[in-house]
């Protein structure tokens, strides 16, 4: 497994053009169809940088990769099918993560949670970690991350009562990293 993190704002103009050539059909009709310029270059720079990754890390030429998406909204690689990957952002935040194995990677930038939410979605361990937190957005953030990055690897999306998943518990094996404005998690099955 093996993530990578970048920003959108350290793309050149020369990386976004030569990102352009290797859209699949599909995401350059969504990606000549969005008119929000922030969410068409993330789109942009999200497939172009997974590309380029995947094609570095398997020695595969670009061309040969073809993307798509499952019928439960699982991005997966529809060439290669021994080749997993997810891909998250938040902000001007870019992470992907790749493996050999069903994977799910979420990133998001710190963010105080309104209660409501910490009781929506928390289980009754995880509202007590935060809860006795002295950084409380940091440790719902984290929490967030893996329940986002769990869900991804399983393909299923939000489509559960989320305080169901106790990431508190030491079945779940994540691997966590801080930064200072954003927290990052990985789960592959």
């Amino acid at each position: 497994m093996k993530y990578y993190i970048k920003n959108l704002n350290e793309f050149s103009e020369e990386k976004q053009k030569e990102y352009l050539l290797f859209l699949d059909k599909e995401k350059k009709e969504q990606y000549n169809v969005i008119k929000n310029l922030n969410r068409k270059k993330a789109l942009l720079l999200s497939q172009g940088f997974l590309k380029e990754k995947v094609s570095d890390e398997y020695n595969i030429r670009r061309e040969e990769l073809i993307f798509s998406v499952s019928k439960s909204g699982k991005p997966f690689c529809l060439s290669h099918e021994n080749i997993h990957f997810s891909v998250s952002h938040s902000g001007e935040y870019l992470a992907i993560a790749i493996g050999e194995n069903e994977i799910g990677i979420d990133i998001e930038i710190y963010k105080k949670p309104p209660d409501k939410l910490i009781e929506r979605i928390c289980s009754a361990n995880e509202k007590n970690l935060v809860d006795s937190s002295e950084n409380k957005a940091e440790a719902f953030t984290e929490i967030w991350t893996k329940k986002e990055a769990y869900l991804k690897a399983l393909g299923s999306g939000i489509d559960r009562e989320l305080k169901s998943i106790d990431t508190t518990d030491e079945k779940f094996k994540f691997f966590t990293e801080f930064y200072d404005d954003f927290v990052l998690s990985v789960f592959s099955l």
